[in-house]
């Protein structure tokens, strides 16, 4: 049995972040980084990485602040970062502050149960079997992206072609991604206008449904916003618009009293709501939503006061509305009913010839490592109470 002081879980950014800060304050304690993978950088890693994949963030503002991604690394101020270069730089992060020999790839903790004298012990399963460690401390760092949640739809065993997460794109590329194919893509997130993206610039036939009982299309910007043509990534991280998003940390900049009047009193709420009319309109504007009818399909439904995740950016190489105006991308507002050979039926639209059907549906709230004693999930802060919604109505949506 092994024995060690810190266990890290997971290679992605928090992960590695983790592991150098903790050997940099503690040069003499004995650490381990577990990775499932095959290689580090949790969402960019290889195995997720599909032609034309990149970052929202462009150079600059996507790299840890202690190792700057510079020149060698080929990526021009203004340009969005490819990802094989995000997972090159993550590679050479471990190498340039000599934390390689800590990581452990393909070793997936299953198990993890804290013991009565606050150590833990964890059951893994690597390259040579099982096997058990002991840790004095635990650090799990497995990201929010690293369990797909995938729908239960009726039929889909009788579909009689590939149906997969948007995660699992890459190992489906070269099959699906193809002129001759119709391939229906199910969501309205980030991920969904990607995997659109890469589906209709390969030359197929995309019909993409986006839930009428959902929360509709994802705000997507351009990434200079607002008649200033403002850097959005760099916008975003400026005080005042801080004090127009609430947040329970909010006291920490010492502002109380703008916040409070903000949010607090009539005409402070005037203000706010008016500051995000202009800024959700100048976004709606610059994408022209409004001057095709299939484009007025991917207007965000709800205010960007309440965008929280849901913003995103058009960093693609070509304009993505053109796929859409130009007929090579069908959008359908509505919601699958349920499967049969090769065929998705819709409730309004009826049935759609299919050849693939990628789920761009989401990831489950908590990581697939089985913690105890029992409950301990809900002590570590993690999503536990019951879905109020019965599962046959989950199902169905």
């Amino acid at each position: 049995m092994e024995t060690v002081d810190v266990t890290v879980i997971g290679a992605g950014w928090s992960g590695l972040a983790a592991l150098k800060t903790y050997h940099q304050v503690d040069p003499s304690a004995s650490i381990v980084l577990f990775e499932s993978a095959a290689s580090v950088g949790g969402v960019w890693a290889k195995h997720r990485l599909y032609a034309g994949l990149k970052s929202n963030n462009m150079l600059g503002t996507y790299e840890f602040s202690d190792f700057p991604m510079d020149a060698s690394f080929g990526v021009q101020p203004g340009q969005h970062i490819p990802g094989t270069v995000i997972q090159t730089y993550m590679e050479r992060f471990l190498e340039h502050f000599q934390l390689t020999p800590f990581v452990r790839l393909n070793t997936r903790v299953r198990i993890a149960e804290h013991n009565a004298d606050g150590t833990w012990t964890l059951t893994i399963d690597g390259p040579d079997g099982e096997k058990t460690v002991v840790s004095k401390k635990l650090i799990v760092c497995t990201g929010i992206t690293s369990q797909p949640y995938l729908p239960t739809i009726a039929g889909q065993d009788t579909f009689d072609a590939p149906l997969f997460h948007c995660r699992d794109l890459p190992q489906h590329q070269d099959a699906v991604l193809q002129p001759t194919k119709r391939i229906t893509v199910f969501g309205g997130t980030k991920s969904a206008w990607d995997a659109v993206y890469a589906a209709a610039t390969a030359g197929a036939h995309v019909d993409w449904i986006i839930r009428d009982n959902g929360h509709g299309p994802v705000w997507m910007a351009p990434p200079y916003v607002t008649p200033l043509k403002k850097w959005l990534e760099k916008l975003v991280t400026t005080r005042l618009l801080t004090w127009f998003s609430p947040c329970i940390w909010g006291d920490a900049d010492g502002c109380s009293a703008i916040r409070n009047f903000l949010h607090g009193t009539w005409l402070g709420r005037k203000i706010v709501d008016t500051f995000w009319g202009i800024l959700g309109n100048d976004v709606i504007t610059l994408n022209k939503f409004d001057a095709h009818p299939e484009t007025r399909k991917l207007k965000p439904w709800v205010s960007p006061f309440w965008v929280a995740s849901g913003l995103s950016i058009l960093n693609y190489p070509t304009n993505f509305f053109d796929l859409v105006t130009e007929g090579k991308v069908r959008i359908h507002i509505d919601h699958i009913t349920h499967l049969t050979p090769q065929t998705v039926h819709l409730a309004s639209a009826g049935p759609l010839p299919s050849d693939t059907l990628i789920c761009a549906t989401g990831w489950q709230a908590t990581p697939n490592i089985d913690f105890r004693p029992a409950n301990l999930s809900q002590t570590l802060g993690f999503p536990w109470a019951e879905d109020p919604i019965p599962q046959s109505v989950v199902q169905q949506a």
